[in-house]
């Protein structure tokens, strides 16, 4: 009985080229969601401590450092887009404070500089 040509190991070989080809090409555009720097550079969190604020914390990188207004402009874009996302503040926000984290404080995942965000509250009347 004779193989034929498509499963023979050459054309194995081939098509596991083709697949990994094609799973490579879908990964290099995954920079590309919308939502990728805010979640790789920032969290939005309420802490056990205080239930009047909101902490936004902030890494920097060369693309987003401190002190650039254009970094800042982007880093309020995903505060924005965190709360968008959460269904927090709909009547809009109010930063407190803008710090660098304490040599002490809790920071597990190494973020630069920490945001104190409350929430605006529209009077009814």
């Amino acid at each position: 009985m004779r193989q034929t040509d498509i499963f023979t190991v050459a054309a194995g070989r081939l098509w596991a080229m083709v697949l990994l080809g094609i799973l490579l090409a879908a990964c290099t555009n995954i920079h590309e969601s919308p939502g990728y720097e805010r979640h790789r550079y920032s969290q939005l969190s309420e802490p056990f401590e205080r239930n009047d604020v909101l902490y936004f914390d902030v890494m920097f990188d060369p693309n987003f450092p401190d002190g650039d207004s254009a970094a800042e402009a982007k880093r309020m874009e995903w505060l924005s887009g965190w709360l968008a996302q959460r269904k927090m503040c709909p009547d809009g926000y109010e930063i407190l404070k803008r710090r660098p984290f304490e040599m002490l404080e809790h920071n597990p995942a190494r973020y630069d500089i920490r945001y104190e965000v409350q929430c605006k509250i529209l009077s009814g009347t």
